[in-house]
C-alpha cells in the first residue's frame, strides 16, 4: 500500500504549483485591465480617438501666444542659435565651400572651432570673431583631409562682451567631402 502513495505525492506538488500559476495569472490579468474602458469602435472597425478631460478653454487666443513667446525668450536666453548647411564641398580638401553662421537670433559674437575628430584633439580651424548675421561660404583649413567624405566637429563658441568669456557653446557635427 505505501508503493500506491508515493506515486500520488509525486502528483501533488506539481498539480498545486499549476494551480497557484492559474490564480496568479487570473489576479495580472484583472489587476491589469481593471479601470481601463473598451475603445470606442464604430461600425467601420477604426476606432475613434476620445476628446481629453481636465483641459480648458483659451480665454484670450493673443494671451496665450504672449504666453508661448515668453516661454521660447526664456527658453532661449543662454542658448545658441545654430544656422548652418550639413555639408561641405572641396576638390582640394583644404579650401572648402560652406555656409556656417553666427544667426541674427544670436546676441553674442562668437568663433568657431572645427575639429577632425570626436576627442577634439585635430584641429582643423580656429577663426577669428564673426559678429551676429555674419556667414562663412567658405573656409580654409590648416591642414587638407584626404579624399572622400569627413565627418567633423564644429564648435559655436560664444562670449561675453568682455572677449575673454565664454557665454555659452555647442557642438554640431558636419560632412566635408573632399572630391578629386
Amino acid at each position: 500500500m505505501e508503493q500506491n502513495a508515493k506515486p500520488a505525492k509525486k502528483w501533488l506538488v506539481p498539480a498545486l504549483l499549476v494551480v497557484v500559476i492559474l490564480l496568479l495569472a487570473v489576479v495580472l490579468v484583472v489587476v491589469l485591465t481593471r479601470g481601463r474602458e473598451p475603445a470606442d469602435i464604430p461600425d467601420n472597425g477604426t476606432p475613434k480617438i476620445a476628446y481629453a478631460e481636465g483641459v480648458t478653454a483659451v480665454e484670450d487666443p493673443d494671451a496665450l501666444q504672449k504666453a508661448v513667446n515668453e516661454m521660447y525668450a526664456k527658453a532661449a536666453e543662454g542658448t545658441v542659435a545654430l544656422e548652418y548647411k550639413n555639408d561641405a564641398f572641396s576638390t582640394d580638401g583644404t579650401n572648402f565651400s560652406c555656409y556656417i553662421a553666427n544667426s541674427v537670433d544670436n546676441k553674442y559674437d562668437m568663433y568657431l572651432q572645427i575639429f577632425a575628430d570626436q576627442e577634439l584633439t585635430d584641429q582643423l580651424l580656429l577663426t577669428g570673431l564673426v559678429r551676429p548675421g555674419s556667414a562663412f561660404d567658405n573656409i580654409t583649413l590648416e591642414h587638407a583631409l584626404d579624399p572622400g567624405t569627413h565627418r567633423v566637429y564644429v564648435a559655436y563658441t560664444q562670449v561675453e562682451e568682455d572677449l575673454e568669456t565664454i557665454h555659452a557653446q555647442v557642438f554640431v557635427t558636419m560632412d566635408f567631402h573632399v572630391t578629386e
